[in-house]
């Protein structure tokens, strides 16, 4: 993490704080304010349920006294009226818990309220019906009968009817309002108690933030600091320690990349430096030695000559060793011409040039053992690379016959060479079945002199790689040992029409 991204990580806690802050203060305005409508609707529902009991009872105790022959009836309309307001105050209450259904804690608190209040109405219609049946007999002069009356149908209505629903109502509503003060209460300390964590846990995370980013900035400092000095010492091969993904733990992967180039160049010189006194080595022993070898191949070919037809060239040891001669000095010129090859780089002479037949060509030249089969699978119909055509086609003959001789005798064998477009690229693949290369091996096979056969010279491969590199190119190698080995080459795409030939594939 970087000096600059801690910083503002930082300044982010910060401001997670204030905004969880914010929203905790939002969550809790709304449940208090929950709350609040909650506490205003019960103390309400409290109200009105009691003031609903009162005139309830006010009017029957002067329905009583109507029907002993007292009271008076305009009082007793005037309180059914009343009652008959406080029941609608009390149901237009009920209708506004249903509406909003977080007011109500539990689900079926709805439908039982509801169900009380059209009881409590039911039983008040009943009562104000008999009461005004008691009020016409009590007129008429019936006292007895009417305060009978009284007794055994609206007193008695009142008593278990409306009565027990009223006192379950108001228990209801004082119940409530005690339930939204003790969860105001819980809630207030609920918010207490957030409010504290979230200021220690902010507190806390800073002060981890800060500490780790100035320990890590001190531990920077240092390292930097002894990385510099071993470097300008010379010591190259000093490993600057991991300092983070930060500023510091950039400049010091800066400093180990400038190490390793600096070694690297060194190296570079060093191998440049080997390579060319390889180079003035290889064309000084060439030329030298192909003089006396050309002389030696004549006096070869001049004795082969003079031998033929006697009795001395008859002789089987004879031809043997003439033979065996004109083997060996074939070796030793190929030697030879690849010491020069390596020591000078031929000028380019590029033309477009398909790659199909070429392959073909480079196939036919290849001696391949019985048990290995050469196969071109190149297209016809691929795009034309510019390539100088002698150099590539020797280049491929060196892939073919390494790929050919790397294929165990006990096993039926097969070289692959195919090609495929990607991007602007040929890819260029000869692959083979035969016994892979070493690990160690793969980044050594491309070093003049280097060979892992007991009688190769270590240059096909150095030669090969010079030609694809001055053709723009580049060669990469994949193996697996008893597997087989694939050579790789990454040709650039000529802009040179495709040409549709009908060699097969």
């Amino acid at each position: 993490m970087s000096i600059r991204t801690a910083l503002a990580l930082i300044f982010a806690v910060a401001a997670a704080v204030v905004l969880l802050a914010t929203g905790a203060l939002t969550v809790t305005s709304a449940r208090l304010a929950l709350l609040q409508r909650r506490s205003e609707l019960s103390y309400e529902a409290l109200t009105r349920h009691i003031t609903l009991a009162n005139h309830a009872g006010r009017a029957m105790r002067e329905a009583a006294e109507i029907s002993l022959g007292g009271g008076d009836t305009e009082e007793l309309r005037h309180l059914t009226e009343l009652v008959a307001r406080d029941l609608s105050a009390v149901e237009a209450l009920e209708r506004a818990w249903v509406e909003d259904p977080r007011l109500r804690e539990e689900p079926g608190e709805a439908q039982e309220a509801d169900e009380r209040l059209r009881k409590m109405r039911a039983s008040l219609a009943k009562i104000a019906g008999d009461v005004g049946e008691v009020s016409r007999m009590a007129s008429a002069g019936e006292r007895l009968a009417a305060h009978r009356r009284f007794v055994e149908r609206p007193e008695a209505e009142y008593e278990r009817g409306f009565v027990p629903h009223i006192d379950a109502a108001i228990r209801d509503a004082r119940r409530d309002v005690a339930r939204n003060a003790a969860a105001a209460g819980r809630a207030s300390a609920r918010i207490r108690i957030a409010s504290m964590a979230l200021m220690t846990a902010a507190l806390l995370l800073l002060v981890v933030l800060l500490g780790g980013l100035l320990r890590s900035m001190a531990r920077g400092f240092s390292a930097l600091a002894e990385c510099s000095r071993r470097i300008a010492g010379g010591d190259l091969d000093h490993r600057v320690p991991d300092l983070g993904k930060h500023e510091f733990g950039r400049i010091g992967v800066a400093l180990r990349h400038m190490a390793e180039s600096l070694r690297e160049a060194q190296e570079s010189r060093l191998r440049v430096e080997r390579l060319a006194a390889i180079g003035q080595l290889a064309a000084s022993v060439g030329h030298e030695l192909r003089n006396p070898l050309g002389a030696v191949r004549n006096a070869a070919y001049y004795l082969t000559k003079r031998l033929a037809g006697t009795e001395l060239g008859a002789d089987p040891r004879v031809a043997q060793f003439l033979g065996l001669m004109e083997k060996e000095l074939l070796a030793c010129t190929r030697i030879i011409g690849d010491l020069l090859d390596f020591a000078r780089e031929r000028r380019l002479c590029r033309s477009a040039c398909p790659l199909a037949p070429l392959v073909d060509d480079a196939i036919s030249v290849v001696a391949a053992p019985a048990h290995v089969r050469l196969v071109n699978q190149v297209s016809a119909a691929l795009p034309v690379p510019s390539l100088d055509k002698d150099q590539f086609r020797q280049v491929l003959v060196n892939l073919i016959q390494n790929a050919a001789e790397a294929i165990p005798a006990g096993r039926e064998g097969r070289v692959l060479v195919s090609v495929t477009v990607c991007d602007d690229a040929l890819n260029l693949s000869v692959a083979d079945n035969g016994a892979g290369i070493e690990k160690e091996d793969l980044a050594k096979i491309f070093e003049p002199l280097f060979s892992t056969k007991l009688k190769g010279t270590g240059l096909g491969l150095a030669i090969t790689a010079g030609v694809v590199r001055m053709h723009g190119g580049t060669i990469a190698v994949e193996s697996e040992l008893g597997a087989g080995t694939t050579v790789t080459l990454r040709l650039p795409r000529a802009a040179a029409p495709e040409v549709h030939s009908t060699q097969p594939a």
